[in-house]
């Protein structure tokens, strides 16, 4: 069970994403060429210098929901409908954070809780997002203002530790409670129309709609194990589907196939509806084609239903999310156990184009948790699940190997203005390429799952990026089955950031030790200097020690974590904490002596080429647009096509 079975609740309204941009830019990360310049507004891309990290939902409320076969839509329907989507009153707003700056394209949701308020502001249930990074990154929106982040994107995940009111009056929430397992609810939202523009309402605002539905014991938490529709990337851009129409995921039980379609349409604009694509409709083919389709006779598919996406207030009641009762429709029913499914708009002769297909062969493999953090030594695992038709495939072979995707280059523009004096030039990443370890293949369990240990170096990676500690690594996975000509999305992999081993000195100093860790924090997020207390001032931050040693001793899940970027390693954060708890003579963490010259900037095991030139407008010269437009320059540069693996 997920968030796509019922008893199941859609929301809609606002998010905030208060991101800092100054670190964009990994050439920012180093201290000796930080000009004070380079936390202005706007410079080098940067259209939020002052950004505190907060992620929150915004007048959001419940629009509608399922239960027992029956769309509720209104509060005579149910009383959850109309309840408040909140996050905590009690405590810090959550964060959004980047796994790195050379890795911007799998930002996580840390430290956020959501609560179900009545009209009175009694809490109805309450739970912890558990942190999960967004995936299907795709440029859906098709006009907008300068700044406008045209790229959309979704969010899977589970809450947990709920915490139910004792005296439920809406049959939809207590049914939701009965259904669901081990005390989590499933969770899903599309977050999109996001405005970076200052000087709009929208600015750091951006639409959110979504569902919360059961959890299932065994299941994955960030993905629906069911049937996967996958997107043909375009020939100019993986995140520009090549029928302008995007991913979407399902789930078929014999009698019933509810998709999710919340984040695979285009709209016009930040604030308008979906773009006119015209009748489309939901179908199955008849036969298991060995290629991707793009025209078929009617007789070559059998018609489940409409695509209501032009209907008033569907997506704001359904999140996307459309359900197709199949008891009369028996030859779907026949068919959908071993023939794909199909997106398709009807043409003047009576065959369909099809938009978008399932899986070739219905064969599918994803990760659930594609996003690592590990200290030397640390070890986790990946879980994947393979499936076929939406059935998880015992005993599939999968293989696994370095990647490098979209990760890599410097975040933003060729240069930097003014340039970086010394210069900073842009690290490699996976150097060296033992800094992690994972076995080469895996074979799946009875239910689809392959569980592959995924180590850090005992000794960590060292310091190959110079000014910046830790390393990145990504590592590929697929199905020895696969297809040819299988289409696959090319943000599936797995992003690994491998921290660099710090052994805590007996007594470490400002000088020496502190100094250089909270100058680079100070200069990069410059919203704490300014207000709260200036990491690159000793005399400042003695005036706030038992805040700080109480922020970087919080766990990493703790929305007031230090730093809220979380990149700083076990052994920077120990010998931080030992600092702070071990005073000199007059009661203050030790000083120690300054440098007898201006340190140099810490060499590089080897750099990267400089950025290719791409052509960026000057409000969005770093962070998510730049990544793709230099993952693409990359390509050309390679001779490779957008969709091959690299």
């Amino acid at each position: 069970m997920s968030y796509l079975d019922a008893p199941r609740l859609h929301f809609r309204g606002w998010f905030q994403a208060d991101v800092s941009t100054i670190n964009n830019d990994v050439r920012t990360f180093q201290n000796e060429s930080f000009v004070p310049e380079y936390q202005q507004y706007n410079q080098n891309g940067s259209w939020n210098p002052e950004g505190t990290g907060i992620f929150r939902f915004l007048d959001c409320a419940v629009t509608g929901g399922a239960l027992d076969g029956r769309a509720l839509r209104t509060p005579a329907d149910d009383p959850a409908i109309g309840m408040l989507v909140e996050n905590a009153d009690q405590r810090a707003p959550g964060k959004l954070v980047d796994l790195d700056p050379q890795q911007q394209m799998v930002s996580q949701i840390w430290g956020m809780q959501v609560r179900l308020l009545d009209a009175a502001r009694k809490q109805a249930l309450s739970g912890e997002f558990k942190p999960a990074p967004f995936c299907n990154l795709w440029q859906r929106q098709k006009n907008g203002v300068a700044m406008d982040q045209k790229l959309a994107a979704n969010y899977q995940s589970v809450l947990e530790g709920i915490d139910w009111d004792t005296a439920l009056d809406s049959p939809l929430l207590r049914a939701l409670r009965d259904a669901t397992q081990d005390g989590l609810l499933s969770i899903a939202f599309n977050v999109y129309g996001y405005g970076r523009d200052a000087t709009i309402p929208r600015y750091t605002l951006g639409h959110v709609v979504g569902s919360i539905g059961p959890y299932l014991r065994g299941e994955p938490k960030h993905f629906v194990l069911g049937r996967q529709m996958v997107a043909v990337p375009g020939k100019q851009s993986p995140l520009a589907p090549l029928n302008g129409v995007y991913d979407a995921q399902g789930k078929f039980d014999g009698a019933a196939l509810t998709l999710d379609l919340g984040n695979t349409l285009p709209i016009k604009s930040a604030d308008a509806g979906f773009e006119d694509l015209g009748p489309l409709l939901i179908g199955v083919a008849t036969t298991n084609p060995s290629t991707e389709l793009t025209d078929v006779p009617a007789s070559a598919v059998a018609v489940i239903g409409e695509v209501p996406y032009q209907e008033p207030h569907w997506y704001a009641q359904t999140a996307g999310v459309q359900s197709y009762d199949l008891s009369g429709n028996t030859q779907a029913q026949s068919l959908l156990p071993g023939c794909p499914l199909l997106l398709l708009s009807p043409q003047a002769d009576g065959s369909y184009k099809v938009l978008l297909q399932e899986s070739l062969d219905g064969q599918y493999l994803r990760a659930d948790n594609f996003v690592f953090r590990l200290d030397p030594g640390e070890r986790a695992d990946i879980e994947l699940y393979a499936s076929r038709f939406g059935v998880p495939t015992a005993g599939a072979t999968v293989a696994l190997s370095a990647i490098q995707g979209f990760m890599g280059g410097s975040g933003g523009g060729d240069k930097m203005t003014p340039p970086t004096r010394p210069h900073a030039a842009i690290p490699d990443i996976a150097t060296p390429a033992d800094g992690v370890a994972y076995a080469a293949s895996a074979t799946t369990d009875g239910n689809g799952r392959a569980r592959v240990e995924l180590s850090a170096a005992p000794d960590g990676p060292g310091r190959p990026r110079g000014y910046i500690a830790g390393q990145l690594y990504g590592i590929g996975y697929q199905l020895a089955t696969q297809p040819a000509g299988y289409v696959s999305n090319p943000l599936n992999y797995i992003s690994v950031l491998a921290y660099t081993k710090v052994e805590p000195p007996s007594q470490p100093t400002w000088y020496q030790h502190i100094q250089p860790l909270f100058t680079q924090y100070g200069n990069l997020y410059p919203i704490m200097s300014r207000y709260v207390v200036d990491l690159r001032s000793y005399n400042s931050v003695c005036t706030r020690l038992k805040a700080l040693r109480l922020a970087f001793s919080l766990p990493i899940h703790d929305p007031n974590h230090m730093p809220v970027t979380r990149d700083l390693s076990a052994g920077d954060r120990a010998t931080i904490l030992r600092w702070l708890d071990s005073p000199g003579p007059d009661g203050l963490p030790l000083l120690g002596h300054p440098p007898m010259a201006e340190p140099a900037p810490r060499a590089l095991a080897s750099a990267a080429p400089e950025p290719p030139e791409v052509e960026l407008a000057p409000l969005q010269s770093a962070g998510k647009t730049a990544f793709v437009l230099q993952y693409l320059a990359r390509r050309e540069r390679a001779g490779q096509e957008p969709g091959e693996s690299s």
